[in-house]
């Protein structure tokens, strides 16, 4: 009996921000996690539309694709708290 090849998953996430500046600074400071090295689990894509952020997240499996969600909402949750909190 063979090895049983887990299937690809992903996900588009959009995150709506107060205003465009908010989005932009988020958007900053995740940009950097999507340079991810070639021998991870997953690849992101991260782009901004006015006050949106859009997060795009392919992984090797779901165990991947759910701790790359889960990192990445906890650093956008943590990045619009900064920044609220300094405003």
């Amino acid at each position: 009996m063979g090895m049983v090849r887990a299937k690809r998953a992903s996900a588009s996430i959009e995150l709506s921000f107060p205003n465009a500046g908010v989005a932009g600074a988020v958007y900053r400071s995740l940009k950097p996690e999507e340079a991810m090295p070639k021998e991870t689990k997953c690849r992101t894509k991260i782009t901004q539309r006015k006050n949106v952020l859009c997060l795009e997240i392919e992984a090797d499996d779901t165990a991947a694709l759910r701790a790359a969600l889960n990192s990445f909402l906890r650093w956008a949750s943590v990045a619009r708290d900064m920044i609220e909190r300094r405003d």
